[in-house]
Order: C-alpha cells, then structure tokens, then sequence
C-alpha cells in the first residue's frame, strides 16, 4: 500500500515537472524571441513607434475581452470535464459549441471595434482622426477570440504538446512578419502587422486543433443556447475580475502619479514587472497545465486535494531558488532590462519578492473556485482581496514611499493567501497538507537570509553570500525533487554515466 502512494506521488510529481519544464522553457524562448523584437521595433520606430504598438495592442485586448465573454477560459473547465469522463461524442459535441460562440463573438467584437472607432481614436489619441485604423484593427478582435476558443479546446483536451508548440511558433511567426515589415515601410504598417500577427497565430492554432477534432459547427440551437449560457456566466465574472485588477493597478497609479510623481509610477511599474514577470514562466506553466488537470476531477475532494497539494509542492521548490536568485541578480537585472536611472526601485523589488513566495502557494488554491464552476465565489475573493491590495499598498507608498509599496504587496499576497485557503477549506473541504508547508518552510528561510544579505552587504560579501544563498536553495530543491520523482533520477543517472565516461 505505501509503495502503491509513492508510485502514484511519483507520478504526479514527474506529470508536473515534465509540463512545467515544457512550457517553461517555451516561455524563456518565447520571452528571448519578445526581446530581440522589441530591441528591433525599437531600433526601427522610435519611442514613438513603441507607443502606437502599444496603444493599438491595448485596445484590440479590451475589445477583446470585453466582447468573447471569457469563453476562452470558461470553455477549458467543461472539455476537461468531458475529456475525463471518455465521452467522445458529448466531447465534439460541446466543441461544436465552442467553436459557434467563438465565431459569434468574435464577429461581435469586430462589429463594436467599427461602431466605437471614433470613440477609440479619440479615447487613445485625442483626436478622431485615427478613426478608420481602428475599422482596419477590428479584424484583430474576431481572430483573437476564435483563437482563443480553439486554444481552449486544447488546453481541455490536455493536448498540451501541441499548446506548446503553437505558442513557440507564434512568438518565432511575429518576429518573422513584424520586424521586416516595419523596416520597409515604417509605423503606417503597425496596424497590418498587428493583423497578420492575428492571422498568423490562428492559422498555427487550428493546425493543431482542427487535426485532433475536425471543424464542424453546433446544429441543435436549444443544446448550443444552453451550454453558451453556462460558459458565459463563468466567463463574465472571470472577465469581471480581470477588470478589477485593472482597476486596481489604475487606481495605484493615479495616487501615486498625484501625491508623488510620474517618476514614482515608471519605478514602480518596473518593480512589479520585475518581481512577478520572472515567476511567471512556473505560473504560466500551471495555468495551462494544471487547471485542465484539476477541473477533471474538481467532484472528488480527495483527487483535487492531492492535486493542488502536489502542485504547490512543487511550485514552490521550483520558484524558490529562482526568487532567491533574482534577489542576489537584481544590480544587474535592473540595468540591463531598462538602465541605471532604475536602480532606486531595488529596494522595493527586494521587499515584493516575498510575495512571490505566497503567490506560490494561494494561485493553486484559488483555481478550485473556477474548477468547480464557483465563479461568483471566484469573483467575491478576488473583489475583496483587490480592495485590500489597493488600502495595503496606498498606505505603504503614502508612510515608505516605494519601498512601502513593496512591502505592501508581500502583505497583499499574503492576505490573498489566507483568503483562498479558508475560502477552500470552508466551502470545499480542502486541506493544505503537511508535505506542502514543510516545503515552504524549507526554501523560505533561504529567502530572509537573501533578503539580509542583498540589504546589509555590499561589494565581494554581497557577492559570496548572495552565491551561497542560491547554491543551498538550489540544492534543498533539487535534493528533494531527485527523491520525489523518476524523470529527474534518470536525467541525472544520464548525466553522471556521461561524466563518468
């Protein structure tokens, strides 16, 4: 019996590391690739150029998400469900769905686009004069939402291989179609670009899907009506939480654009980029692979308890050292990602990396509301916890200025942290296992002592124990995850007959 528990622990560990490493490192390239673009683009455009990208970017992603119902995420949920249960014909069923509200919204989208294009032109700059680019954008609109509910279908699918795939191929595609057509014929190609970027990341995603299901459209307008209904309710208040985040992130800036400056603003913008962006190749990596796994099995407590369990085991063991790196990293990360004018942030950014460590564990916790279809209890956590980030970090910035802030944020993830697990253990009978606090407890403390180091020391004492510090974390992490799994034991049996040789 106990080999039987450490077999299927085993297994899951391996499940998790082999799908975090894919999509992780897809992500590194990915990131790379978003790079060289922008270095490019840059070189190409000018800052003026840059901001035109960014603004025609924006808007197509409001329009966007505001008229696709949050189908794009909502659909995942029910074909994992459907896929877990080997009901095939249910399965293409509910696929045809999917892929007639895609198109439905999608055309939706593009109609709004044109109906408000003077609005837009005049919303993002100041003049209707830009109006027909926004006619020309709207396309954009009706690929991105079809896309979108494909790469749900996929992600439900749990044909994960191929979501990989498609994401690396479309970073590659957007540097291929982008760059050259700048070079020749300058910003009047941004919205054609931004357009056959669109084009170019639908066709490599029905590539994929349309070869493990083959398009076909729902017939029974009840059956499509129905399930559409359900995917919208959920969607919406996945989609409504999203827009309270950006609210909140609004409301912190114009505070502090107000009571300090728009110096105060890039600094912290930077801060947080910084912070949350280099986790976010282990968080993306869950997202696409671990909420599929745990809407399967969201109906039986005790498989979606070990699930998420088991999942911020090893998130935590993966982020940990990173995190302690990007303490010891950040003199050089800050430079070299913007320029020394940055380097003040730093002691925000060393304060918000705590953050990271609780964000570990409360972002699996929080997916169980949303496999169990909860959305309004999704949206209620979120709601809540976004009031106390903004009162936390107002508060922080207003006493400590940035490094106030930063604080701030730690504090925020925390209380995010105790919010979804007693939200989780109250409603639906989950239980943080010892297993996964021992591992916090474990890789935390390498944390504090990088936090000491990077804040008391300087010059080769900085350097040696900052070293030092991601060495043991480095090591604790990788100890375990030897002992927890059978893909990492093979890969290094591998490497040590290589060097023995």
């Amino acid at each position: 019996m106990h080999n039987k528990g450490e077999k299927k622990r085993n297994t899951a560990y391996d499940h998790i590391i082999k799908y975090t490493g894919l999509f992780g490192g897809v992500q590194g390239i990915s990131l790379l690739t978003a790079i060289v673009r922008n270095k490019l683009v840059a070189e190409i455009l000018g800052p003026a150029g840059v901001g035109l990208i960014s603004s025609y970017n924006a808007a197509a992603t409001l329009l966007s998400n505001s008229t696709n119902f949050g189908i794009s995420f909502s659909a995942v949920r029910r074909v994992a469900e459907l896929s877990e249960q080997n009901d095939e014909q249910a399965l293409l069923r509910f696929i045809q769905v999917v892929r007639s509200w895609s198109i439905a919204t999608g055309v939706l989208g593009m109609l709004i686009c044109c109906l408000f294009s003077v609005f837009l032109s005049y919303s993002y700059f100041e003049n209707p004069d830009e109006w027909l680019s926004f006619v020309w954008l709207s396309p954009m609109v009706g690929l991105m939402a079809f896309t979108g509910g494909e790469m749900a279908i996929l992600k439900g699918a749990r044909r994960l291989r191929r979501v990989a795939m498609q994401s690396l191929l479309n970073s590659l595609c957007a540097l291929v179609i982008s760059v050259p057509l700048f070079y020749v014929w300058g910003e009047s190609a941004i919205v054609g670009s931004l357009v056959l970027v669109a084009l170019c990341t639908m066709l490599t995603t029905i590539f994929f899907s349309f070869r493990c299901y083959p398009f076909s459209l729902s017939q029974d307008k009840k059956y499509s009506y129905a399930e559409g209904r359900r995917m919208v309710t959920f969607g919406t208040a996945f989609i409504l939480a999203g827009i309270l985040g950006s609210g909140v992130e609004f409301l912190i800036r114009v505070y502090m654009m107000r009571t300090g400056s728009e110096a105060d603003v890039g600094m912290y913008n930077a801060g947080y980029l910084i912070t949350v962006t280099y986790a976010s190749m282990v968080f993306t990596a869950m997202e696409t692979d671990f909420f599929p796994r745990l809407s399967a099995v969201n109906n039986d407590v005790v498989r979606a308890n070990d699930v998420i369990n088991r999942q911020i085991e090893v998130s935590v063991l993966l982020v940990a050292p990173m995190l302690v790196a990007l303490w010891v990293a950040l003199p050089i990360l800050l430079p070299l990602f913007y320029n020394e004018e940055f380097m003040p942030v730093i002691g925000m950014a060393q304060c918000a990396i705590f953050g990271m460590y609780m964000r570990s564990v409360a972002l699996p916790i929080s997916y169980f509301s949303l496999a169990k279809g909860r959305s309004r209890v999704y949206l209620f956590t979120e709601a809540v916890y976004d009031v106390a980030a903004v009162c936390l970090i107002v508060y922080g910035y207003t006493v400590a200025g940035l490094r106030g802030a930063g604080i701030a944020l730690s504090v925020a993830a925390t209380f995010d942290l105790v919010l979804v697990w007693l939200t989780a253990r109250r409603l639906y009978g989950f239980v943080l296992m010892g297993k996964a606090v021992k591992m916090l407890a474990l890789q935390l403390p390498f944390g504090v002592v990088a936090f000491l180091v990077t804040t008391q020391l300087e010059g080769a004492a900085y350097w040696m124990f900052g070293g030092l510090c991601i060495f043991f974390s480095t090591v604790v992490s990788v100890r375990i995850l030897l002992r927890e799994t059978t893909i990492l034991q093979e890969l290094w049996n591998k490497v040590r007959r290589r060097i023995g040789r």
